[in-house]
């Protein structure tokens, strides 16, 4: 049947025909003084019949048509009928067909149908149906969702109106039913029309209730009055940070700014105590805050209300204390700061941490810092080509914490003067570079160009007179492992390396490759190649 319309229905029992079912009803309506209007509503159904292509009217084509021409009522059993009739009625038959089904109490099932399809009146009659079910405490079914239809002026006051009235007398715990039923039919419901203090009340009582106010149309409204609600709360009862630790804080800490205030400092703290992505955002946002010389005494506030209950890293006080102007390093922060380093690893961001604290430090905190400001003199030389000096006495922790800055450095230069510069800083420089430099060329990740750099370093510092005979055969084995992984192809490219550097380099590898590729590896193959190459 096309159009979506039911077929007449045979009678299950009678077998009665089609024709006598519509004798049936038209016949007793023919035999009133009305009887025009009969025929007239005869031939309406006819030609709603027609104009979907089909011989002769169905029973919802007559039930049309006896509302439209003699006005008459439709009973509760007939909704469901009219409904899937008016999916494809003409426009202009639709209104009053509609306010009919609407009429006729129809079941729950049909005003969601009606409503997911027709805005306006069929939508409000489902908001009523719906508030009365919150209203009398009823177990909601799973809510049919609607299509996004705008709402005429008028219609969409009326809704606020019922909303509003509904919220003002329902038990508090159910106002979430309501504000979830504005938000699915789209009613803009804001704070002020409705009992809103009311029901944060209970909600500030319950914390435990775990509710979603996404799902609400004010929920920053509604937020910011439970952040006040609990604001007053607390100056009477320490409780509240117990609820904020366990229940409040995701919900608040995006308007929580202020880290004087008690109840904010808390949900702050909260958040950071949370780890992953969550304390990235926060301490981020307040490193922004730091920023702004406007705001005095807000450093120490901010670092007691971030780290009030988990320790700061080293990266975050970074990211803070390089957010501040350096008089504004207080005593204070400098002390918290060494706090955290006096228990962590030395590492660059370590090491950049205490230069921010450069008129605090005390012993063993200026011997760090003066040990890494050695370093960094010597790789600001050589990147300037200048006379490197000895790193002698440079304790391997500052070494190896600077080491990637070291390599970075070294890499893209010329391998004659990385190798003259690393024979200048000492055995310690070389000893770490053994390790070092393999990771760099067998990380993936790295660039093609920085991996073959590093090999090609290796060798030529392998080859030179300051390497130890500890650090030829340590780079031998390394070497040794990339040529037996490699291809050809990278073996190539780093003799082209080689050959643009010196042409001794360039044939001590091509030699040293040979012996690698035609003979099988031997625990002492190294030290004897070396010692007969010298």
């Amino acid at each position: 049947m096309s159009g979506g319309i039911p077929a007449e229905p045979e009678p299950p029992s009678t077998g009665e025909p089609l024709a006598a079912s519509a004798a049936r009803r038209w016949v007793p309506r023919v035999l009133t003084p009305d009887s025009v209007e009969v025929v007239d509503s005869i031939e309406l159904a006819d030609e709603f019949a027609r104009a979907r292509g089909e011989e002769h009217a169905g029973p919802a084509d007559r039930l049309a048509a006896g509302v439209i021409v003699l006005g008459e009522s439709l009973a509760t059993e007939d909704c469901a009928l009219i409904a899937a009739w008016l999916r494809c009625a003409p426009a202009d038959v639709r209104g009053p067909v509609l306010s009919a089904v609407l009429a006729a109490d129809p079941p729950r099932e049909v005003l969601s149908e009606l409503a997911a399809e027709h805005a306006g009146r069929a939508r409000i009659a489902l908001l009523r149906r719906e508030i009365a079910d919150i209203a009398a405490g009823e177990q909601l079914p799973d809510p049919a969702p609607l299509s996004s239809l705008p709402w005429g002026e008028d219609e969409a006051e009326e809704a606020r109106s019922l909303l509003a009235e509904a919220a003002a007398e329902v038990d508090p715990e159910r106002v979430d039913l309501l504000l979830r039923t504005a938000t699915r039919f789209d009613v803009d419901l804001p704070a002020n029309r409705f009992a809103a203090e009311r029901f944060v009340s209970w909600w500030a009582s319950h914390p435990q209730a775990s509710l979603d106010p996404a799902l609400w149309p004010c929920a920053d409204e509604l937020v910011v009055l439970l952040r006040d609600a609990l604001v007053e709360r607390l100056q009477h009862s320490d409780l509240v940070l117990t609820a904020v630790n366990e229940h409040w804080w995701p919900l608040l800490r995006h308007i929580a700014t202020d880290p004087f205030e008690p109840l904010d400092a808390a949900v702050i703290s909260a958040a950071v105590r949370a780890k992953g992505g969550t304390r990235r955002e926060t301490v981020d946002r307040f490193a922004e805050r730091l920023r702004d010389p406007d705001l005095p005494d807000t450093p120490e506030a901010v670092l007691a209300a971030l780290f009030g209950a988990a320790p700061p890293t080293v990266d975050e006080l970074h990211r803070l204390i390089g957010a501040l102007p350096a008089t504004a390093v207080s005593e204070s922060i400098a002390q918290r700061a060494f706090a955290v380093l006096s228990r962590s690893k030395v590492t660059g961001r370590h090491l950049d941490l205490l230069r921010m604290l450069g008129h605090h430090l005390g012993g063993e905190q200026r011997e760090l810092w003066a040990a890494d400001a050695r370093v960094r003199s010597w790789t600001a030389a050589f990147c300037r080509a200048a006379e490197t000096e000895s790193l002698e006495g440079v304790s391997e922790q500052v070494l190896r914490a600077r080491l990637p800055e070291v390599v970075g450095a070294l890499l893209p230069a010329e391998p004659r003067a990385a190798v003259r510069a690393i024979g200048s800083a000492g055995q310690t420089l070389q000893r770490l570079l053994v390790r070092e430099l393999p990771a760099v060329w067998n990380d993936e990740r790295a660039e093609e160009a920085r991996r073959d750099r590093a090999v090609v370093l290796a060798f030529v510092l392998a080859w030179s007179d300051t390497a130890t005979t500890e650090v030829r055969s340590a780079f031998d084995r390394e070497l040794e492992r990339w040529v037996r992984a490699g291809r050809r192809a990278d073996h190539r490219r780093i003799s082209k390396l080689l050959r643009a550097s010196a042409a001794d380099h360039a044939a001590a590898w091509h030699e040293w490759l040979q012996e690698i590729v035609t003979t099988p590896a031997e625990p002492d193959r190294a030290r004897k190649w070396w010692q007969r190459r010298r």
